[in-house]
């Protein structure tokens, strides 16, 4: 009992208090250990929680971006279309509006059909205007593929056009008679350059034996100048088209900078250099002709007509040259994106070269249309027509400009006329002044000089 309460020893109570603070100690730890676990369980929910969240909006996002994305590709297809539609319209306004103007044209020599073999010939010749204007109508409106198709009608129509307006000439100056040009023609046989050598055996008589076999001869070798025009053209244009479909005349090849020479050995080349030539020639025997009878041919103004048809041709032709550089000279300046991007921008450039030229095509009829109506009018083949002169369009300055000198000359012929009145009335007035008033002695003696009486004593 005593033993009971005495106080135990300090090494027993030393290690008692340490067991009980480790004991503290592992529940402590445990304790934290807990409490991290469950922290760290809620926030690996959270996070689970907020990942889901945000692929669920990552989702939502990119629906929205893929929609975004088709709506901006259906927005930019029906501005396309628009635009399409609107350069269709333009295009088919024009051509709708050259067709009826030569249509209209057409139907006043129908009308006043009084030299048929000379108007057969000029409506030959305005079918030009709207054969240009709907084929490249219809390049703009049909598939790549119809374009080359209706190109060889255009060219083989261009050709034509040539030949017909030198059959024109020949039928204006003869009224219809080949003999009658060649009797013309002979009457300047020393301005007549002879015919070319390799086409002797054409001829009969030969150039040699008088006047009027050069003049044949020099008439039969333009014919068959332009005449050879009406076939190469075609063929020429056929010959392109089965090239281009089979891939031999691939315009891509020539852009690499091995093969830049390529081109100089390509059948276009070639084909080229053929269509030059037999243009050459076709031009250069029109040119011969008229050279030799432009004074007979004065009062119907041909060369006027000549540049109308000359116009239509090389114009679109160095028209199309012009807007196909300009395009692959930008798309140049553009080499440094890709292989793919390049082939694309090259097929969409030639197309808008090509799509632009139509329009101006199809546009620039229209003119032309006007002009043949200005230049072949159908009172020109009426008896008794007298060869009208046209005046320049102008805005009337030279007309303002006399008004205003009229107006000036009138003020000072009025100043002038006024100064001469006044000068006039200060003369009278210093003339009165000077003389003075008669007496009346004077006067009687006038009077009696007057009688004859002498004067009194």
């Amino acid at each position: 009992m005593f033993s009971q309460l005495n106080p135990p020893a300090p090494d027993e109570s030393a290690g008692t208090n340490n067991s009980m603070l480790s004991k503290v100690g592992r529940c402590v730890n445990v304790g934290a250990i807990g409490i991290l676990s469950v922290v760290s369980a809620f926030l690996f929910v959270q996070l689970q929680m907020v990942s889901s969240r945000v692929a669920s909006e990552q989702r939502q996002i990119d629906q929205l971006k893929s929609q975004i994305e088709s709506s901006a590709n259906e927005i930019e297809i029906q501005v396309e279309q628009q635009r399409d539609l609107t350069i269709v319209n333009i295009a088919g306004t024009f051509t709708l509006l050259s067709c009826l103007v030569t249509m209209f044209h057409m139907t006043s020599h129908l009308r006043k059909m009084n030299q048929p073999f000379v108007q057969r010939k000029i409506i030959a010749i305005l079918w030009m205007s709207p054969i240009y204007a709907l084929t490249s109508f219809f390049s703009l409106v049909l598939p790549p593929s119809g374009g080359p198709v209706l190109g060889i009608v255009k060219d083989f129509y261009e050709s034509y056009v040539i030949y017909t307006f030198l059959s024109f000439l020949i039928a204006v100056l003869g009224r219809g008679d080949r003999e009658e040009v060649v009797r013309k023609l002979a009457r300047h046989t020393e301005h007549l350059k002879p015919p070319y050598k390799w086409l002797n055996c054409l001829f009969h008589p030969h150039p040699r034996e008088s006047d009027e076999a050069m003049a044949n001869a020099v008439l039969l070798e333009c014919q068959v100048l332009a005449m050879q025009f009406v076939f190469f053209r075609p063929i020429t244009a056929i010959i392109s088209f089965v090239l281009e479909a089979t891939g031999v005349n691939d315009k891509d090849s020539f852009n690499d900078d091995e093969n830049q020479w390529a081109y100089f050995y390509s059948p276009q080349f070639f084909i080229m250099m053929v269509e030059n030539i037999s243009v050459f020639f076709a031009f250069a025997g029109l040119l011969k002709f008229y050279h030799a009878v432009r004074d007979d041919l004065a009062w119907c103004q041909p060369f006027a007509k000549f540049m109308t048809i000359k116009g239509v041709v090389f114009m679109t032709f160095w028209q199309g040259l012009i807007i196909s550089i300009i395009f692959h000279a930008s798309q140049s300046n553009d080499s440094t994106s890709d292989d793919d991007d390049d082939s694309t921008s090259s097929n969409s450039t030639v197309y808008s070269a090509t799509s632009l030229q139509h329009i101006l095509i199809c546009m620039e009829m229209l003119f032309f249309s006007v002009a043949h109506f200005c230049v072949f009018p159908a009172e020109e083949w009426e008896d008794g027509y007298k060869m009208k002169f046209y005046e320049g369009p102008g805005f009337g300055f030279k007309d303002f400009a006399s008004d205003v000198g009229m107006v000036i000359d009138s003020g000072k012929r009025s100043m002038q006329a006024r100064r001469e009145e006044k000068e006039k009335r200060s003369s009278m007035e210093l003339s009165m002044g000077d003389s003075k008033p008669p007496s009346f002695g004077s006067m009687d003696g006038s009077e009696e000089e007057l009688d004859g009486d002498g004067p009194l004593v």
